[in-house]
């Protein structure tokens, strides 16, 4: 494995670590297929493109999704290339070795904003998801949530009461990788809807769009806000 892969190997399993789905790509090329068909949060590339300059790549991806964050790695990297891939549209141009951590938080700061969102804290009449700290609290009590449940919630939330397809979530959640039947994620649905239950949430906090989808019922009122942290 060169040093680029095992890199890229790095960063990936720490994004995995704390709690992303990460989808890889062999090529420029397969990138831009994933952004264009699938429902990725962020883009994180190496300098290092078999079948593009890095320069190409980010002109691609940006012209094709205009608000989703791109990163780039790399190991050698000087301030007129960091200045000129962030003019071309990268979101930040970071140098190897990064700090992990560091670089979870500035992801997940700039995938909050990408949605619309400027605060990690998402709250409407006592249910609140912290997609910082990736919880949800119910009148202040914890609400036990499995991985996969907890990402379908914050899934729906950085989509600020907009509908998602079942499609949409199969894509995310499992990344073409191992998808069991779409069905699984109306089993999803009713467990966390049970879980809200029993801690008193409300009823409407899950919508169902009858054979489309799903959108949490975050209504344009003053029930419905983001918080400070």
């Amino acid at each position: 494995m060169s040093e680029t892969n095992w890199n890229m190997a790095i960063l990936a399993k720490t994004m995995r670590d704390a709690g992303f789905f990460v989808t890889g790509a062999r090529d420029a090329a397969e990138v831009l297929e994933y952004a264009r068909s699938g429902q990725q949060n962020a883009i994180l590339l190496d300098t290092d493109l078999p079948d593009m300059t890095i320069s190409e790549a980010v002109i691609a991806l940006r012209h094709s999704q205009p608000k989703l964050p791109i990163c780039v790695f790399s190991r050698r990297v000087d301030p007129e290339q960091r200045a000129r891939l962030m003019r071309l549209g990268a979101d930040d141009v970071a140098d190897w070795p990064d700090v992990p951590r560091e670089t979870v938080a500035q992801l997940r700061a700039y995938i909050r904003r990408a949605h619309g969102l400027p605060n990690p804290l998402v709250e409407r009449e006592g249910v609140r998801v912290n997609l910082s700290w990736q919880n949800v609290d119910v009148g202040g009590d914890r609400l036990h949530l499995t991985r996969l449940e907890y990402e379908l919630i914050e899934m729906l939330a950085l989509r600020g009461g907009t509908l998602v397809t079942r499609e949409q979530i199969m894509s995310q959640l499992y990344a073409w990788e191992d998808e069991p039947d779409p069905k699984i994620i109306d089993v999803y649905i009713c467990r966390i809807r049970a879980k809200l239950e029993t801690m008193g949430a409300p009823d409407d906090l899950i919508q169902t769009s009858f054979g489309q989808g799903y959108r949490l019922g975050l209504p344009a009122t003053a029930d419905a806000r983001t918080v400070a942290a």
